[in-house]
């Protein structure tokens, strides 16, 4: 691990539980775990195995029932509905399987849009949104709509808009799931790269093949968590 790495978030005996009537589901079991920067992570487990539920704990999205979660040092259950918001918006990334991008705007406007919601001006919210396309080299398709872009160039505007504001973290929910092959690997090793600049890169997924651009490999089942590849993923 390079010396500069920090702990960026962690979960400390985190749990999620619900109730369903007088049924009690537990989500995650009690789970303690840091997610570092220049480290690309990989939440691995099948459907239903917690491994959402893990990843809405360190986007700020759900509470835990017990234990804590610290993002950038905050203890989320101490925070208010406004910080939480700040924090969503300034400190963490989403990228979300079907890319989430608003199909009237260009690429531009969609990269440009959380910049719109912090209040920064408009002639720096495009200079930087351009950049951000560039660096996942998509500037040349800068007006184009979402319906005029492949799968693999879609994702890509869709990491450079959750990239634009510079956050710390970024979280990734089955971002292949909807890509060929070879956009597959294109997207892959797009974010491999993006961690190796300093963000702690995490990623829920249940193919394994995308183990091999992983630092680190969590698994996820029945709600419990290891880092150690002792289940059967299907």
């Amino acid at each position: 691990m390079q010396s500069s790495t920090k702990v960026i978030a962690q979960l400390i005996g985190a749990n999620k539980r619900y109730k369903s009537g007088d049924t009690e589901i537990t989500a995650l079991q009690a789970t303690t775990l840091d997610f570092r920067s220049n480290e690309l992570a990989l939440i691995i487990g099948p459907s239903g195995s917690g491994k959402t539920t893990l990843l809405s704990l360190l986007g700020c999205v759900i509470y835990p029932t017990e234990g804590e979660v610290l993002v950038g040092g905050n203890k989320v259950r101490e925070m208010s509905e406004t910080q939480l918001s700040n924090l969503r918006l300034n400190y963490i990334g989403f990228v979300f399987q079907n890319f989430n991008l608003v199909a009237p705007l260009t690429a531009l406007e969609n990269v440009m849009f959380p910049l719109t919601l912090q209040g920064v001006s408009g002639q720096e919210a495009k200079a930087r949104a351009l950049q951000a396309l560039e660096g996942v080299g998509m500037a040349d398709r800068k007006n184009f709509k979402p319906k005029q872009l492949s799968g693999g160039q879609q994702q890509r505007v869709a990491i450079a808009r959750a990239l634009v504001t510079k956050p710390q973290l970024l979280l990734c929910d089955e971002p292949t799931a909807s890509l060929d092959a070879v956009s597959m690997v294109s997207v892959l090793q797009e974010l491999h790269r993006l961690s190796k600049e300093g963000i702690a890169v995490a990623i829920v997924t249940h193919d394994p093949r995308l183990k091999e651009y992983a630092d680190r490999t969590i698994y996820v089942e029945s709600g419990r968590v290891t880092d150690n590849a002792e289940f059967s993923i299907h």
